[in-house]
Parts: structure tokens; C-alpha cells; sequence
């Protein structure tokens, strides 16, 4: 069955799943916020970040937030962590929800000071979604996605939600599974940017492929921790939104975190990798979300802690690699398996 969709979200991955969706036979329509974007996305069908996409279509262009809302069952948002906040409360004050409405957040991130995740901050700023919100997330960039190579992805949300957003996304390129731990498939979407960035930081610094291993595999470690102390599974993170999304933002061509991470341990301080980056590199923000809900649990999260002070309080990446190598050593699996018990 055909559905109205709306993508709240120009960028490159609001864009390619726009156009997956409109492959799929859905009736699309794209909100992007800048009008000069918009247009220019309307015309060329294509991004200049991402050449990638050839936009299909059928796909309506606009900026106008009421015109692009009107009639849609199903929302998408796609906006950087950092405007979902804002984004959503626009759409509540303007009145333009629809009474019928259902939410697929894909957006990666944890907001800073809130805490909140991306799915928590559409149901507080529009009561009337609570209940209809999914998330989507999982190893797929928006690059490859575009050019239709194979891409997996998982999906969780309340009732029978998430078979819907199987079915809508399902193609012979696009694969959706479903997941009953809402929290820790946002979790894990949101915390493997962190661990990008470690592992560019390791690219810059020339450390091999051992030092990256050994972050990746610490890194689940300590994602499955924060997740234990926020009520998601454990297993979730050994699927698509924890290994899978961390192996592919760890170690791809494509993945901004990773290509920022390289910027730093080159030995360039976060505004310079930052003004060198055309798209947005969500680990940045998560990263200081991420610091705040480890004190917060009370959770000793050395990585974390100290991508948290590279980016954000000056250390540099060759006194992080110090710290981190000569911290004092103990059992592999030990902070997880007390977590483990506590949840019995």
C-alpha cells in the first residue's frame, strides 16, 4: 500500500531515504530548512556532498514546514541531533502535527544536558506522538545506501510499529530487522560515533590496526555498560546498532566521525577539523552527552572520558593514548558482568 511520508530533513541521509521510499512507491515529501537548499535540491535531484543520489522524482521538495506535513501518516525525522529539539517544537507551536501521525526518528545522537534520546525529545515536545514513535538505526551509509548496494538495518518501537517500517523500507537492497529494546538500539546508534572518532584519532597517529581493534572492542564494552545502566539489553548491542553500525563508523571511508577523529590526531584542534568537514560529524556533540550521562550512572567509561577531553577541554590524543594504555589493568568482562547482575 502506498503511504504519505514526510522526511523532516534535507541532508544526505534524509535525502537517500526520501528516495529509497519513493522507489518503493511511497508518495514522499522532503522538508529541508534552508529555501536556497531546497530548491537546489529540487532542481539538480542531487546533493553536492553526495553525488552519489540521484533523487527520484516523485519526491516533493519544500520548505515550508505546514505544506510538507499536511496529510502525511508517517513522519521521518533526519535532522542533526543538535536541531531535533528545536525542529520539533517549531512543528508543535505551528500546530502542523497530524492527528494521525507516526514518528520514525533515524537521527544518531544523545542531547547534551537533557540527556534525552532522539525518540524521548519528539514525545516531550508533541504529547499527541507519544506512543507512535519508532527509531531506525544500524550499520548504513547514506553514500552506498544511494547506489543501492546491500545495506541491514534494525528497527524498534511500540506494537506492531516496527513490522510496519519493515514493510515500508523493505527492498532487495534495504533489509529491515526489528528489536523490542527501543533504548538500546538509540544508544547504540548514538555511541559508536564516539568510538569513530577514537579510532581517526588512532588513524592520525599511526597506531595500526591493533590499537584500533582493541578500541573497537573496549568501545562495546563500555556501550554495553552505559545500555546495562539505562535499562536496554545486552544483546542489542552485539547486533546491527552496536557491532555492526561500530564496525562500519570505525573503519569506512565514508564515516565523518572517523575522518574527523584523523583530523585531531594529525594534530588539528576541533574547529580546524571542523571547518575542513562538509557534513556533520554527530560524534562531536554526543561526545559531551556522553561524558554527562557516564557521571551521571556513575559509570567509569574511560574512552568516553577522554575523546570527551580531546574535543572539548584541549588534551591532546597522544596524553589520551598514555592515560588509556597505562590505566590499571583488570578482568576483561568484570564492570559488565555486575551490571549483568544487577538486572537479574
Amino acid at each position: 500500500m502506498t503511504e504519505k511520508i514526510a522526511i523532516i530533513g534535507g541532508g544526505s541521509w534524509g535525502a537517500t531515504l526520501a528516495d529509497l521510499l519513493a522507489q518503493n512507491g511511497h508518495d514522499v515529501v522532503l522538508w529541508e530548512f534552508f529555501p536556497e537548499a531546497a530548491e537546489a535540491l529540487r532542481t539538480a535531484r542531487t546533493l553536492k556532498v553526495m553525488p552519489q543520489l540521484d533523487l527520484h522524482r516523485s519526491v516533493a521538495v519544500t520548505s515550508n514546514l505546514g505544506e510538507a506535513l499536511a496529510g502525511r501518516t508517517l513522519l521521518v525525522s533526519a535532522v542533526p541531533s543538535e536541531f531535533v529539539r528545536r525542529t520539533w517544537r517549531s512543528i508543535r507551536e505551528n500546530g502542523v502535527f497530524p492527528s494521525n501521525g507516526w514518528v520514525l526518528s533515524v537521527t544518531k545522537g544523545i542531547e547534551n544536558d537533557s540527556l534525552k534520546r532522539m525518540s524521548e525529545i519528539v514525545s516531550e515536545e508533541i504529547p499527541a506522538a507519544s506512543g507512535r514513535v519508532a527509531v531506525l538505526s544500524g550499520p548504513s551509509h547514506a553514500e552506498e545506501v544511494a547506489r543501492r548496494l546491500p545495506t541491514v538495518v534494525v528497527t524498534a518501537g511500540p506494537g506492531d510499529f516496527p513490522a510496519r517500517v519493515q514493510t515500508l523500507f523493505k527492498s532487495e537492497a534495504f533489509r529491515v530487522y526489528t528489536s523490542p529494546d527501543t533504548i538500546g538500539v538509540e544508544l547504540g546508534g548514538a555511541l559508536k560515533n564516539i568510538y569513530a572518532i577514537a579510532c581517526g584519532i588512532c588513524d592520525g597517529l599511526g597506531l595500526g590496526d591493533n590499537a584500533k581493534a582493541a578500541l573497537m572492542t573496549r568501545g562495546l564494552n563500555e556501550m554495553t555498560r552505559v545500555g546495562l545502566a539505562s535499562g536496554a539489553q545486552a544483546i542489542t548491542f552485539t547486533g546491527l546498532s552496536g557491532l555492526g553500525d561500530l564496525i562500519v563508523t570505525c573503519t569506512s571511508k565514508h564515516s565523518r566521525n572517523r575522518a574527523l577523529g584523523e583530523k585531531i590526531g594529525q594534530g588539528k584542534t576541533l574547529q580546524q577539523a571542523l571547518s575542513e568537514m562538509t557534513m556533520v560529524a554527530e560524534g562531536v556533540v554526543t561526545s559531551r552527552s556522553a561524558y554527562q550521562l557516564g557521571q551521571k550512572l556513575g559509570l567509569d567509561l574511560p574512552i568516553i572520558e577522554d575523546i570527551y577531553r580531546c574535543l572539548h577541554e584541549g588534551k591532546s590524543a597522544k596524553e589520551s593514548l598514555r592515560d588509556l594504555m597505562t590505566r590499571p589493568v583488570s578482568d576483561e568482562m568484570f564492570r559488565v558482568a555486575k551490571l549483568l547482575e544487577k538486572t537479574k
